[in-house]
């Protein structure tokens, strides 16, 4: 895996490498008209590297917030997941009689909660 990430990094230094190679000129000025600035006569090269990076860091942004709300979801399914392990392990080991006796209380009382709930 290691190696076709070194190689993708590679192909896109390779081609911003190339693209600016093949788009430099010192006569391509541009006027970048920012909200608040205004910037007369700009190399074209230094527009789209900038562009560039501003693009990788609302990527990377982006990025970052999926990762934790995914990272917060799957943390609380763990907690889920075992707290449902612990009470089926528990009633596992409960005899026959008590659990039979517990449906049948269960049924009548439809209000009951398991004391195993989370509450989430």
């Amino acid at each position: 895996m290691w190696a076709v990430r070194a190689i993708l990094i590679a192909i896109l230094v390779i081609a911003v490498i190339a693209f600016a190679y093949f788009n430099f000129n010192p006569n391509q000025k541009v006027d970048v008209d920012l909200i608040y600035v205004k910037y007369v006569e700009v190399p074209l090269v230094t527009v789209v590297f900038w562009a560039f990076v501003a693009g990788m860091l609302v990527s990377l942004i982006m990025f970052i917030s999926v990762y934790i709300r995914l990272s917060v979801q799957l943390r609380t399914a763990n907690k889920r997941s075992t707290a449902l392990e612990s009470e089926v392990s528990i009633l596992r080991n409960r005899p026959i009689e008590e659990s039979a006796e517990m449906i049948k209380n269960k049924t009548i009382e439809e209000n009951v909660k398991s004391p195993f709930e989370t509450g989430e």
